[in-house]
């Protein structure tokens, strides 16, 4: 749930404990992407659909993965008696393996990286597909006790007034809404 998650985001915070944005417009598009990106990922998961995770590039458009396993081993300490069960299941533990190497690819302990030598762009992508596979089945082994623990009256209400379809689409991409962030497949 946000509530559990957005402590870890404010880790980036002042020395107050406040996240700094230069005004409100920036701080209400930055909690709508945020919500947007949760309830995108929540829907293509509830809806057993294809899981892409968001990767970085890098400056040779290269996917790597390694940041977005750091963030996901990250989420794991917000509940982590849960994760300890799931991590001592030997029938489902196995869905974090490919998450576990590319996090540890290039860990400052030499022993703890997964292997010897660098992982080649065919053993990548083999742990970027397995990741993503890895988490539909995370998924489906929370998704019972996460309706238990989900209260089915809490609805989300935006404060910015709707986009228009014409209008600029508030990732600031430039385009028109309806071009960019108003197609439901469309994340950024």
């Amino acid at each position: 749930m946000p509530s559990e998650y957005l402590p870890i985001i404010k880790s980036s915070t002042s020395d107050e404990g406040e996240l700094i944005f230069k005004d409100m417009n920036e701080a209400e598009r930055f909690m709508n992407l945020i919500n947007r990106h949760w309830n995108h990922v929540n829907h293509q998961l509830d809806q057993n659909d294809v899981f892409l995770p968001l990767l970085l590039e890098d400056e040779d458009d290269c996917y790597f993965g390694n940041d977005w396993a750091k963030g996901f081993l990250a989420g794991t300490h917000l509940l982590h008696s849960i994760w300890v069960e799931f991590f001592d299941d030997e029938e489902h533990a196995g869905a974090m393996v490919p998450i576990w190497a590319l996090a540890h690819e290039n860990h400052l302990d030499p022993e703890m990286r997964p292997y010897k030598e660098p992982i080649n762009d065919e053993l990548r992508e083999k742990l970027l597909i397995g990741a993503a596979a890895g988490v539909i089945l995370i998924h489906r082994y929370f998704f019972n006790d996460r309706r238990a623990n989900t209260s089915r009256t809490t609805t989300f209400i935006g404060t910015s007034g709707k986009t228009g379809r014409n209008d600029p689409c508030l990732c600031g991409s430039g385009k028109k809404f309806k071009k960019c962030c108003g197609r439901q497949s469309l994340l950024h």
